[in-house]
This record gives structure tokens, sequence and C-alpha cells, in this order.
């Protein structure tokens, strides 16, 4: 079964919650309305100001929060303002399905303030996991105040407690990688699927409409998708998200897993644009493209037929497209054909604004909102 993890505070907490739960509530709040009042932010949250004032202290003293000065008197002493201190803490995000791997360190508003690149183009065994301990003692080096934590995208299937399942682009099974790092490193460590990754990021800073029931799918090497439903995002629990198996008419020949009529056959990215995709650049994939319109057009129509039965079964309002194919200009209209097609009707379909750096502003809002329970906006 899959388990869901909550992107955002709902509400005051109650007696049988824990402090954790209020020390959020403030975060959220203070991230998304500050500067803010200490008094103001009692009437928001429903605390009361001892409460605050306790809570506030604390993420003074964490670097989490500072003092930025007086606001506006409203008839009495004006009130002293707080805010989120952006680079009081960072997190190193690693995405590991980019050939080499990227990195990057970001502040608490979400922005890069130091990246890093991997060195092979195709690490794969042990060699990929040396890569990620050189990309992130070095961005630990670089960063100016102690890091919140990890956040890994594995491309690949995770499970909610950080094993990678299976990764056969990095040649990974059963590797305890968060375990790993948390020795190595001890702090938190977050680690899911780069799909659910972007997920997270499309869902607190992309084109995903505010509260909307979202499907995030990535076409690339493999298809995949993941779910954000009233502000959580469905970690699945076994095979990741992996649609590259499904089956789908008019898939000729035997895919890697040995069986055909599988999607990955005409809808991943080498059977749309060729073995050489890697070696390309975004417009010259656009320009090849207008060579291979049957080959688009095809995994168009077959992504749009995977994903009917799930967008109906969730009452999907929105599909967010990321990975190499959904580049391409015709893919998002032939996929919302495809679904309409199927259904009689078709949820907004988009392509994401964030582009490739999805994944790995989607590890780092992880570790924010594991860590600190806000979401990136």
């Amino acid at each position: 079964m899959a388990r869901t993890t909550g992107l955002r505070p709902h509400g005051k907490t109650r007696h049988e919650a824990t402090r954790l739960g209020n020390r959020r509530l403030v975060l959220q709040t203070i991230f998304d309305d500050g500067p803010i009042s200490r008094a103001d932010l009692a009437r928001a949250t429903e605390l009361g100001k001892a409460t605050i004032s306790e809570i506030t202290g604390v993420l003074i003293g964490e670097g989490l929060v500072a003092e930025i000065g007086r606001g506006t008197s409203t008839g009495g002493k004006p009130p002293t303002l707080v805010e989120l201190d952006p680079d009081g803490r960072f997190a190193v995000a690693v995405d590991l399905s980019r050939r080499p791997f990227d990195a990057a360190l970001l502040n608490l508003r979400g922005r890069i303030v130091a990246k890093g690149r991997g060195k092979a183009v195709q690490p794969s065994g042990r060699e990929a996991v040396q890569e990620v301990h050189q990309l992130i003692s070095d961005l630990v080096s670089a960063a100016g105040a102690p890091p919140l934590g990890i956040g890994i995208a594995v491309p690949g299937t995770v499970s909610v407690e950080g094993m990678v399942v299976e990764s056969r682009q990095l040649g990974w099974a059963d590797l305890a990688l968060r375990d790993e790092l948390e020795d190595v490193y001890g702090i938190p460590t977050y680690i899911a699927s780069d799909t659910e990754a972007a997920a997270v990021a499309e869902f607190g800073r992309g084109k995903a409409a505010p509260n909307a029931d979202l499907l995030y799918v990535k076409i690339d090497e493999r298809v995949a998708a993941a779910v954000v439903t009233g502000g959580e995002i469905h970690r699945a629990t076994s095979r990741g998200g992996d649609l590259t198996h499904v089956q789908v008419q008019d898939a000729a020949g035997i895919c890697a897993c040995g069986r055909t009529g599988c999607l990955g056959i005409v809808a991943s990215v080498e059977a749309v644009l060729g073995p050489d995709f890697v070696d390309l650049a975004s417009d010259a994939r656009k320009r090849l493209a207008a060579e291979t319109t049957p080959e688009v057009g095809d995994a168009a129509r077959a992504v749009g037929e995977a994903l009917a039965p799930t967008i109906a079964a969730l009452d999907t309002e929105q599909v967010v497209l990321g990975g190499a194919v959904s580049e391409l200009r015709m893919v998002p209209t032939l996929i919302a054909g495809s679904i309409e097609g199927m259904l009689g009707w078709c949820p907004e379909v988009v392509v994401s604004g964030l582009g490739d750096s999805a994944a790995v502003l989607g590890a780092g809002g992880m570790v924010l909102s594991g860590e600190l329970g806000v979401v990136w906006a």
C-alpha cells in the first residue's frame, strides 16, 4: 500500500498532537506571511502568545528565523518582526537521473547558492555511490551554515525507508543508501524516486495549480508517474510508479524485460529520439523530433492510453509532464488527445516549467518538508 507524505501542515494542532506540529505550523506561517509580528503569528495560528514566544525563540536559536527590526505601530510600541532567515541553514540536493549527476546547495527559500556536477558520464555500481559522496562532501564544505539535511532523487524504485530497491540506470539493487549517508554525514537524509522528487517541486513551486490533485509524469529512459492529492505525495512502496512495462496497443518489439507490448518500447526517449539522446542538447532534440513525427505521435498516444485509467480513478485535475520527450512541441497536445479519446474528457496537460531542475529542486524540497514541515511556493 502506498504511503503519503504531507506537504503542508493543516490548522491548529489538537491536544494529542506533538509540539513539533505547532512548530511546523509557526514556521509555515512565517514562511508564507513573514515578516510578521509575534502577535500576528498568534492570531494567524490560533496559538497562545506564550507558545509563540517559546517557539520563535527556539527557531531563532536554530538559525531558521531572525528578528529583522520594528513594524508599524498601531498605537503602542512598534512590534518586532520575525522572518525566515534564508541563509541560516541549507539543504544538499542530488539528482541521480542526470548524466553526469546534478547537485545543488539550496537555501531555505529554495535559491540555489552552489552547484555540483559529477565527473563520470554514466557511473554505476559502487562508482556511482562514491560520486554521490564526493558531491555531498563538496557541497557541505561550501555551506556557510550547518546543513539541514540531504535529499536524493534516484531513477528507479525507492522504498519509504530509503532503500534503493532497484535502479537499472545506476546498477543498484537493495542498496541501503539512506542508512549509509546518515551514518557518514550524521544529518537527516531523504531519498525518493526522481519522479516523486519532481512532483514535490511541481507542487511547491512549479506550474501546479494551488491545492490541485496532480499527476506528474516523466518520460525519459523510463516512463514513471507520481501522484499528489490533498497536499500529500503518495510514495510508491514497490514499483516506484514505473509505467514502463504497462501493456499498450501497437507496441511492437521485445522490451528489456523480455515481454512484448510494453509502454517503454514506444514511449521511452530512446524509442523516440534514438540511442544517442543523452548527448543531444535540447535544441538538437527538438530538431530531431521534427524528423521523427511518427515516433512522437506513437509515444504520446501510448502514454495517454496508459495514463487514462489512473486519471479516471483519481479524478486528476492536472497532468504535468517532465523528461526529454515532454520537451517536444506536440507531445502535450497529443497526450491530451489520447486521454480524451479514452475517457471522453481530459484534465489540463502542461509541460513542467522547472525543466531539468525539477528533481534536484524537489530533492531539496523533501528536506524542507521533512525537517521543517514547510513547502516552497
